[in-house]
């Protein structure tokens, strides 16, 4: 019998060269039922704003290849936040496992708010793509999410980092924001940048 070209999945040949669809298939007879299961358990390391992020992305767990779609878990220590930020390339469904926290999306239609705190495990809201977004732990412990993205790899840019973590001109940042100057210096100084 002559093996066909339909498949019903494509779990990611890391060792292959991405491309623009995926990475290329492994081989069906290599495929085991391993594959298509991934474990969350090892946490990510806390960063400057208070948490960490365990990605389940393609990287992590080739099953994903050509679904579309990746999954991470986040904790956020009390008084944490992951900071206003963007995904250009993704939708972002945050749904609470544990504690509270407030988040919320700027649109791009005449720049309106839309804010909710989330209280009950379970709750959830949609970021949708390329708007700034937050995500602010405002309970009395650590508070513990799962973000479901529409891409298998989504990009990040974090505001702050993109104004003060790099060698973007401090006058320029200052004539732009109408930041103080000395403000700017001191982010810079926060955030490791220069220029």
């Amino acid at each position: 019998m002559k093996e066909s070209n339909q498949r019903d999945f494509c779990i990611a040949d890391l060792k292959g060269v991405e491309s623009p669809a995926g990475y290329p298939c492994k081989p069906p007879k290599t495929i085991t039922v391993d594959d298509f299961v991934f474990s969350t358990s090892t946490k990510g390391t806390p960063n400057a704003f208070n948490f960490s992020i365990t990605p389940a992305f393609v990287d992590q767990f080739p099953a994903l290849n050509g679904l579309g779609i990746s999954i991470a878990t986040v904790e956020i220590k009390k008084g944490g936040e992951l900071p206003l930020h963007t995904h250009p390339d993704a939708n972002e469904v945050v749904i609470l496992e544990n504690g509270s926290v407030t988040a919320g999306f700027i649109s791009s239609t005449y720049n309106k708010v839309y804010v909710k705190t989330l209280t009950t495990k379970g709750n959830i809201i949609v970021l949708p793509k390329g708007l700034l977004h937050f995500i602010i732990n405002n309970g009395k412990g650590k508070a513990a999410l799962t973000l479901i993205f529409t891409s298998v790899r989504p990009r990040v840019q974090i505001l702050d980092l993109a104004l003060f973590g790099n060698n973007f001109d401090s006058g320029v940042i200052s004539k732009t924001t109408f930041l103080d100057p000395q403000q700017v210096k001191k982010l810079k100084g926060i955030f490791k940048g220069s220029g």
